[in-house]
C-alpha cells in the first residue's frame, strides 16, 4: 500500500518539537518533506541531548525522513528561495512567533498570493489574537496558562512539571490533524487553507472534567490538584502494592462491584455509602484504602494486575521507561520501534500513533545539516550548479560542501 501522503510536497520552517512533528508524521506518511534550517546552525534540536558523535538522538526521533535545505532567513535571496519552494509545494510547517513570518514578507497574504493551493500550518505557543501572543511558547507555557500544571500534583502542593513533553507532541498530531483536514479541502474548492495551532489551546483541550465542572457549577467547584487519585471519580488513582504502584480506576457503574469482589469485600457492592460514585468520592480516602489494604496482601504487584484483570477491572503496573520499551505488548504492536542511523546504528523511537492497515513502515534517516541543497534546489527550482555555487559563495546557502569549501579556501 503506498503512503497516504505520497506526493505531498511539504516545506518545514519548524523548530524542535511541536512544528516538526506535524512534519515528521506527514514524513512518514509518504509525503517529500523539505527541512528548510536557518544558516549557520540549523534547528536548535540538532544539539539537545542525548548526542552521540555530536549527533543528536532528538533530532533524529523528530526529524527522519526530511530532506535538510540550510539558507540565510535574513537575506533577500534567502527569502527569495523560500518563497519559491513554497510556489512549487502543497504545504508549508512554520513555528515562528506570530508576525515573525509576516514582517519576512513571507505570511499568509503573500504565500496564497503565490500559490492560492499552499496550506500553511503555523504552529505557535499562545495563539494568533490575544494581547500575549507574541510570547515565546514552550511546552510548559501551555501548561502553565492552561491551568494543567495547577491542577497536577500533590493534594495542597507545588504545581507540577509534565515530565514528557506532552502538549508539544499532542499540537504536532493536532497540526497534523488540521493540515490532512485542508488538503482534503482543497480537493473540493481547489484552495489551500490557513491552519493554526497553539500549545495553550491544546492544553487546555487536555482538561477532561475541569472547565465544564467549574462552569457548570457556576464556580462553586474549583478543581484543585488531587495528587495520585483522581479527583471527582473513586476510586481512581495510583495505589501502592509493595515498591511498585498500580493505576486502578472505576468509571461505570458496574465497575465498582467487580472491584469489591477482587478485593474480597462483595458485600460492599451495594452497601449504603459504598453503591454510586458521589457516596464513595465523599469518603474517598477510606474507599482508596480499601484497594491499598488488599494490595498489601498480595504477595507480587504482577499477581494483582492478574487478580484484577481477572475481574475486569481496569489497571495496569505503573511501568518504568525500560519495562515500557521492552514489554512484549509494546514490542509485538511497535509501540516502540527500532530505527538505523549512520551515526548511531540503531535506535529506539515511538511508534507511529496513527496506523493504516497494509501500509509498511518507512525507512527514513534524519539527514546532516543542508545535506540536500544542491539536490532540492536542482529538482524543485530548476537551478543550475553554477547558481548555487554563487548562493554558497555568498553564504546564502549553507552545507556540508560550502563548508568543505570554506575550509580550503581559508587563508593558512
Amino acid at each position: 500500500m503506498s503512503g497516504p501522503m505520497d506526493g505531498v510536497r511539504v516545506v518545514e520552517m519548524a523548530r524542535v518539537l511541536a512544528g516538526p512533528t506535524v512534519a515528521q508524521l506527514m514524513a512518514e506518511y509518504g509525503a517529500d518533506v523539505i527541512k528548510v534550517e536557518p544558516a549557520p546552525s540549523g534547528d536548535p534540536a540538532r544539539g539537545l541531548p542525548y548526542l552521540r558523535d555530536g549527533r543528536s538522538g532528538y533530532f533524529i526521533q523528530a526529524n527522519r525522513g526530511k530532506r535538510s535545505v540550510c539558507l540565510d532567513f535574513r537575506s533577500d535571496e534567502g527569502k527569495a528561495l523560500i518563497l519559491d519552494l513554497a510556489r512549487h509545494s502543497d504545504v508549508l510547517v512554520e513555528s515562528f512567533r506570530p508576525g515573525v513570518l509576516a514582517e519576512m514578507g513571507l505570511g499568509w497574504e503573500v504565500l496564497h498570493e503565490v500559490n492560492p493551493r499552499l496550506v500553511l500550518c503555523s504552529v505557535t505557543g499562545l495563539g494568533y489574537g490575544g494581547p500575549l501572543s507574541h510570547k515565546p511558547g514552550y511546552d510548559t507555557i501551555g501548561a502553565a496558562m492552561s491551568g494543567v500544571a495547577h491542577v497536577s500534583g500533590p493534594v495542597g502542593g507545588p504545581p507540577m512539571l509534565p515530565g514528557p513533553a506532552m502538549g508539544d507532541a499532542a499540537t504536532g498530531v493536532y497540526g497534523f490533524g488540521g493540515v490532512a483536514a485542508a488538503l482534503f479541502q482543497r480537493e473540493r474548492t481547489g484552495l489551500g487553507e490557513w491552519v493554526q495551532v497553539s500549545l495553550l489551546d491544546t492544553y487546555m483541550a487536555f482538561h477532561e472534567i475541569n472547565i465544564q465542572a467549574y462552569s457548570g457549577s457556576r464556580g462553586a467547584q474549583v478543581p484543585e490538584a488531587s495528587g495520585n487519585f483522581h479527583a471527582t471519580v473513586c476510586p481512581a488513582g495510583f495505589f501502592r502494592c509493595r515498591n511498585r504502584y498500580l493505576f486502578v480506576a472505576c468509571v461505570s457503574p458496574g465497575d465498582w462491584p467487580r472491584i469489591a469482589a477482587a478485593i474480597g469485600r462483595p458485600e460492599l457492592a451495594r452497601a449504603p455509602g459504598y453503591a454510586t460514585n458521589d457516596e464513595r468520592a465523599a469518603h474517598r480516602e477510606e474507599v482508596n484504602a480499601l484497594v491499598e489494604d488488599w494490595l498489601a496482601t498480595v504477595a507480587d504487584p504482577e499477581e494483582a494486575v492478574r487478580i484484577l484483570t481477572e475481574h475486569r477491572v481496569a489497571c495496569e503496573l505503573i511501568r518504568t521507561l525500560p519495562e515500557a520499551v521492552t514489554h512484549p505488548h509494546n514490542v509485538a504492536r511497535r509501540v516502540v520501534r527500532e530505527v538505523t542511523d549512520e551515526v548511531w546504528g540503531s535506535l529506539t523511537v515511538p511508534g507511529l500513533p496513527i496506523r493504516f492497515a497494509g501500509m509498511t513502515e518507512r525507512d527514513l534517516h534524519a539527514h546532516e545539516l543542508g545535506a540536500d541543497n544542491r539536490t532540492v534546489l536542482r529538482e524543485i527550482l530548476d537551478l543550475d550548479d553554477e547558481r548555487i555555487d554563487e548562493l554558497e559563495k555568498a553564504h546564502v546557502l549553507q552545507g556540508p560542501a560550502s563548508r568543505t569549501r570554506d575550509l580550503i579556501e581559508e587563508p593558512s
